[in-house]
């Protein structure tokens, strides 16, 4: 923001506020109460600095030099400014003159039809029998509607999923060669690219209002003046990663440096009672969270599955030896990895050179891309970094603690990085084998058979340092709902007071947003959310037990904030340490270990929070919504390569998704068109007896422009035509003719034969419904209601 402008801002605002010198340009200091920059009569002062007053609490926002602006300030008292009220995709969109916003479609009535078909997941006999029932005029005599069948609204939906990024299909061969498991074996899978994925963000001119595309430094301010001492952190590009990769990208050259930072989560999940799938989504740290956790435009998109072998989905591991499940095991973490260094394949060399790209405000910028953040449960990132599990010595996926160690959370271990990783890899001996995986075990690592982990080539994108903290997983069905609540429903059980706790649980009054939760003590197993619900409940029904501790729930609701300063992250650092000798007291008195993985990562959730924002940039809470959709995508498809029907659903979803909001937006953009209808009936009219004409009014000039041959010069003939013919129907030149296009009427020629000459006449067959209400002529007017009557042919 210009110095200026933000004087003209801050000076409207009405409070009282200190004066601050701010630094400008020398064609900032001008009076700015003459009007205009012409008019200025002051004299510049080259060593005088222009004061500035600021509001008494505000938000001081510092942009990266590549971003090339002026610092911003957010005011927080007095009924101020509010910047982000309006960041929505459509803000400050131009006006889209598109009259067919919905193309492919042949209008508005297939396309409102298929976007509700979609959205619904409509069975394909439901579809058939909604247009069956449509086109014999059981819902209105009027169907605009064309499709015909189900297919109909298959091959539009093909036509639309054109402008999208497509799947596509590629078979990987993992030559293993074990005792027990022999390959080669043929893994198919269908994925997205991911570099056309970003680009497909970042070019979209409707999400450059809430894109973000340079590191921010952030620092709550107070008493009127600019103070460095809370940094603030909420999205990504106000951590502290983020910003020391720009300060890496080049700099000064023709065009801006950026970073693409992207967000990888992936899970497996059941679809059915039988069987699972592992979908892989990507995310936008560069959009803001409110457009990049929703769905739609935007969001979150389905870039691919891990899908293994059948001849390895048909193992079941619990019947498998030691040596045999550890050999599966190996084999199923190869894939694994492999197919993910293909999904990620063409954003290496990017990382590393950077591509041109015109972004959606309409300025090039060279773009690195690169994986910022890892929203992953435990399982599935040891999979994706090659660790070892969480019973390992070294099981943490960012430091090198050892097992025993778990439960010190006021301890600093030694912190993974990608060059310490491939150093450990590169020390381990050879042979014999015993003695290299002995080596690798101290750092945690599996061996890798291609001698280097994907991930270790790419620039900007230290794999472990990505590893996030989770919410979910990690402390609402981790610490709290495997352990810490494990242990107070025995302590209530033991004690005869669980029927009274869930009493008292089921009295609780009714709030927003507060589950109930029936006879907690009975659950045994559930998912993270209904854990949480039971914290929220509990936290206030401590004092009753005459328990003054709540440090589980400080800590979860410290975790859960939308907005961290260092004030909070201290509250929260000390939280936690407050909770481990509660964790030290709990393990004498009740013999419970504290030394597991989730407990351990809790000490690095203040870090994530500095390295990459709030909790809500990092949470799966959307992947975890995520496998619902796939579950009811699942139920559609026939089971034979689920993953390629579902991959073609969800391409329908996005389509119309994007469709959606262009039609909204094109619908804001001509709200003052008073003559805007967009429920135009089809050309093609399925009803061979509509009364009217199948289309809209146009105006008689308007078809000269037409690219149809047959109304070339067709304003002008008419008019020659209705004065040779009917001139007593006088039509001036400034008068324009709206023109009703007759209806065709199919006609049959007979032949009788039994006459004794023979005669050919024509008959036509109606409908009783036809009889008094068809008329003969159709009329062209003029808005003088001059009616010239045509005759039907």
């Amino acid at each position: 923001m210009h110095t200026r402008d933000l004087w003209l801002r801050v000076r409207r605002v009405a409070c009282q506020a200190p004066m601050i010198q701010v630094a400008g340009q020398p064609d900032d200091f001008m009076d700015i109460d003459a009007g205009h920059i012409n008019m200025d009569i002051d004299e510049y002062v080259p060593d005088t600095p222009a004061t500035v007053p600021l509001p008494p609490r505000f938000i001081y926002v510092k942009h990266h030099p590549h971003a090339e602006k002026f610092p911003e300030f957010i005011p927080l008292d007095c009924g101020m400014l509010n910047p982000q009220s309006a960041l929505t995709p459509d803000a400050n969109l131009a006006p889209l003159h598109d009259d067919q916003p919905f193309k492919p479609f042949l209008n508005f009535a297939d396309y409102k039809f298929a976007s509700k078909c979609v959205r619904r997941r409509m069975p394909n006999a439901q579809i058939d029998e909604d247009l069956h029932e449509m086109h014999r005029h059981v819902y209105s005599s009027d169907c605009h509607v064309s499709f015909k069948t189900h297919r109909d609204l298959n091959q539009s939906l093909a036509a639309a999923r054109v402008s999208n990024i497509a799947f596509h299909s590629e078979t990987l061969t993992i030559d293993f060669d074990g005792r027990h498991f022999r390959g080669p074996f043929e893994v198919d899978i269908e994925f997205r690219d991911p570099w056309r994925i970003m680009k497909d963000w970042v070019c979209d001119p409707t999400l450059a209002p809430v894109s973000t595309w340079f590191s921010q430094e952030k620092f709550l301010c107070s008493r009127g003046t600019i103070e460095y001492s809370n940094p603030l952190y909420d999205e990504p590009w106000t951590g502290k990663t983020w910003r020391e990769v720009d300060n890496g990208l080049p700099s000064g050259g023709k065009y801006p440096s950026c970073f693409l930072g992207l967000h990888v989560w992936l899970d497996k999940g059941l679809v059915s009672t039988k069987v699972k799938m592992h979908p892989i989504l990507f995310r936008a740290c560069w959009i803001h969270s409110t457009t990049r956790n929703a769905s739609g435009n935007g969001g979150s998109t389905l870039a691919g599955f891990v899908r293994m072998p059948d001849a390895l989905r048909h193992v079941d591991p619990k019947t498998l030896k030691s040596s045999e499940r550890a050999e599966y095991n190996r084999l199923k973490r190869i894939i694994y990895r492999e197919v993910c260094h293909l999904v990620l394949a063409a954003l290496k060399k990017r990382s590393h050179n950077g591509e041109a790209v015109k972004f959606g405000d309409g300025i090039i910028r060279i773009a690195y891309p690169g994986v910022l953040i890892e929203s992953m449960d435990f399982e599935e990132l040891a999979a994706w970094l090659a660790i070892r599990n969480s019973r390992s010595l070294h099981p943490c996926p960012r430091c090198l603690v050892h097992k025993d160690d778990l439960h010190r959370l006021s301890r600093i271990f030694t912190i993974r990085t990608s060059e310490s990783m491939s150093r450990a890899l590169a020390q381990a001996p050879k042979n014999p084998k015993a003695d290299r995986n002995e080596h690798l075990k101290q750092y945690g690592l599996h061996d890798f058979e291609v001698h280097v982990h994907f991930l270790w080539e790419f620039s900007n994108s230290d794999p472990y340092k990505a590893a996030s903290y989770d919410c979910l997983h990690f402390f609402d069905g981790g610490i709290w709902g495997r352990h810490l609540w494990v242990v107070i429903k025995e302590y209530l059980q033991n004690n005869g007071l669980a029927s009274d706790f869930n009493q008292h649980m089921s009295q609780f009054p009714r709030w927003r947003n507060l589950k109930h939760i029936q006879s907690p003590t009975t659950i045994d197993y559930s998912e993270g959310q209904t854990f949480l619900d039971i914290l929220k409940v509990f936290g206030q029904l401590l004092k009753y037990y005459k328990m003054s501790d709540s440090s589980a729930t400080k800590i979860r609701i410290l975790l859960g904030l939308e907005v961290h300063t260092d004030t909070r992250l201290e509250r929260l650092h000390e939280a936690i340490g407050e909770y481990e000798k509660i964790c030290e007291e709990i393990s004498r008195k009740h013999g419970k270990v504290f030394d597991f993985l989730k407990q351990h990562f809790l000490g690095h959730a203040i870090d994530a929070f500095k390295s990459k924002g709030t909790s809500r940039n990092m949470n799966t809470r959307v992947g975890e919504g995520f496998q619902q959709e796939v579950a009811a995508l699942y139920k559609k498809t026939n089971g034979k390569n689920a993953e390629h029907q579902i991959s073609v659903m969800d391409e329908n979803e996005e389509t119309m998704a994007r469709l959606d909001m262009l039609v909204d937006l094109w619908r804001h953009s001509q709200e003052d068109d008073d003559e805007l209808d967009l429920m135009q009936p089809a050309m093609n009219s399925t009803a061979h007896w509509r009364l009217g004409s199948p289309d809209s009014q146009v105006l008689s000039h308007r078809l000269d422009v037409s690219r149809d041959p047959l109304f070339h010069d067709f304003n002008f003939r008419l008019r020659e035509y209705l004065a040779h013919h009917h001139g007593s129907h006088l039509v001036s030149p400034q008068d324009d003719i709206k023109v009703y296009l007759c209806p065709l009427l199919a006609v049959t020629d007979i032949v009788d034969l039994n006459r004794s000459s023979p005669a050919r006449f024509s008959t036509l067959s109606i409908s009783p419904w036809w009889i008094g209400h068809v008329n003969e002529t159709s009329y062209a007017a003029t808005p003088r209601f001059t009616a010239c009557p045509v005759r039907i042919p």
